[in-house]
């Protein structure tokens, strides 16, 4: 059995130099970024949030001018899970990379674009199960994210802001960061979506049409979790005022689920404000696992 912390394949097959090294190493992925990626949850040989990711991906790639089948997306993937269960690794995370492949110098896009699907494997992180039954403490980022309406909610190659921000110092009892854009306006974690809730205006997600990841599970409470408990929840774009009047709040993504935030540190820096995970959260999480049983 393997024990390597990263594993990796190409268009899904076991020999991951089957594609030429010249034709990856002029992939306009590494080049300029000209992508997307998914990471994909694996539990118990299963991938169950497999077709929304998909689903995204193919959505999402159109708005780059990558052409990309699900139909195929899901063959490469099978043919990765094969190898997978060979080499008896039943849970983790699995990140797919979609490039707009190979291209010659300079950003004009080639006559044809012929998409590289890479895909990476990692073991997962203990601290998942742990996070969502404790909560997190976050603090506040200092980078903020630029207004960029054409590629707002696609989780695209171009990650340099979650790098800068994910790398500023702050307290070892912080998980995460809250991300602002440049108007002030909450817009997202480092590596999750946030929701809050506050006396005024109930539940509310940020609005992400100027910048910011459109995540998986942030769909899927939207569109499932929160009506089967018959909870409202708004799309609106979140003030530091509205932050520091929240009752409840928690971030999520298609990894650890539904995870409470028990803290926030203030924004000079000199204490963590403690929040008290609801019952609503909780709720809120109980429903996800019932109707996704992985995220128990």
């Amino acid at each position: 059995m393997k024990t390597l912390d990263f594993f990796y394949s190409i268009d899904g097959y076991p020999e991951l130099c089957s594609t030429d090294s010249s034709v990856l190493l002029a992939d306009r992925g590494l080049s300029y970024g000209h992508g997307l990626f998914e990471t994909i949850y694996y539990i118990n040989s299963k991938f169950p949030l497999k077709h929304r990711h998909l689903s995204r991906m193919c959505t999402d790639a159109a708005k780059l001018g990558i052409k990309a089948n699900e139909k195929k997306l899901d063959g490469y993937l099978s043919k990765f899970h094969d190898i997978l269960v060979y080499h008896k690794f039943t849970g983790g995370v699995v990140k797919i990379i979609l490039s707009a492949g190979s291209g010659g110098r300079g950003y004009q896009n080639p006559d044809n674009i012929n998409p590289n699907v890479i895909f990476r494997y990692s073991p997962s992180v203990a601290e998942g199960n742990l996070q969502r039954d404790l909560g997190v403490n976050l603090w506040r980022c200092e980078h903020q994210l630029a207004i960029n309406k054409p590629l707002a909610g696609i989780k695209h190659l171009n990650r340099l802001d979650q790098v800068l921000a994910r790398n500023e110092a702050h307290p070892n009892e912080c998980d995460d960061g809250l991300m602002f854009d440049t108007n002030g306006c909450l817009v997202e974690t480092t590596s999750a979506n946030v929701f809050i809730k506050t006396q005024s205006h109930g539940w509310t997600t940020p609005d992400l049409s100027h910048c910011g990841v459109s995540g998986v599970m942030r769909s899927i409470l939207i569109d499932e979790i929160f009506p089967e408990l018959q909870l409202a929840v708004r799309i609106n774009h979140i003030t530091e005022i509205e932050l520091s009047a929240a009752s409840e709040i928690f971030i999520c993504n298609s990894v650890k689920g539904i995870v409470p935030v028990t803290g926030i540190l203030n924004q000079d820096q000199s204490k963590i404000k403690p929040i008290g995970i609801g019952s609503n959260t909780r709720d809120l999480q109980l429903m996800l696992a019932q109707l996704y049983p992985s995220f128990k």
